[in-house]
């Protein structure tokens, strides 16, 4: 192997001008020698450890259909499941400004963006709920955290963020969602544009 510049490694020497000795007899007699039965047990054991420690595939993401019954705000609804049990959904990888509750006050852009969602999922809107395998199923509060489409593959969260009412969020303390870096382009965009709420709100995406 030639060193950069056209130098030799150190310690290297060019190969003889002429090397036309055959091979011995038998010379690659110990490579192709079978293993002794011996090993064969050790060989196995080797095999069978590096499949345990090889890293394992997340699963497949998950999609399940469901009815919308109410837009709670601008990144939860409930949902009815095929079942009829009713499950509450915090919309994966976005993140809204409150709206009033509980005697606070909302923040700039929580009303607008609970009715765009309502425009966007109206009562008995039959939706596809995935799941995203790289963050955790469920929420702190129970909620489960999922990507929301239409029927024709509308990502109703990327909507929300194209429009400009909503941003893209991920917990610093888990992974990302797998969608996160489209969404933070997506709001980065609606951010320079002025769109929706980013023209009245222009700290909306610090309503953490």
């Amino acid at each position: 192997m030639t060193a950069r510049g056209g130098r030799d490694p150190p310690g290297s020497r060019p190969p003889p001008a002429h090397s036309t000795h055959p091979l011995r007899p038998g010379a690659l007699t110990m490579a192709t020698a079978p293993l002794p039965r011996r090993a064969l047990p050790a060989l196995i054991a080797l095999a069978a450890l590096a499949g345990a420690c090889a890293p394992t595939a997340p699963p497949p993401p998950t999609s399940d259909t469901a009815v919308v019954d109410y837009v709670l705000d601008g990144d939860t609804i409930e949902v009815a499941g095929p079942d009829g049990d009713r499950h509450r959904v915090r919309l994966l990888g976005i993140n809204t400004p409150e709206t009033p509750h509980d005697g606070e006050p909302g923040q700039c852009g929580g009303e607008a963006a609970t009715e765009q969602l309502r425009a966007l999922l109206p009562e008995g809107t039959p939706v596809q709920l995935i799941s995203d395998p790289e963050t955790d199923d469920e929420d702190r509060y129970g909620r489960l955290l999922r990507y929301v489409e239409l029927e024709d593959g509308t990502d109703t969260g990327a909507t929300l963020i194209t429009a400009g009412y909503a941003y893209a969020w991920a917990p610093s303390s888990e992974p990302a969602p797998a969608r996160t870096a489209d969404y933070e382009a997506a709001t980065a965009t609606a951010r320079d544009a002025g769109a929706g709420s980013w023209s009245a709100c222009p700290d909306l995406d610090q309503s953490k």
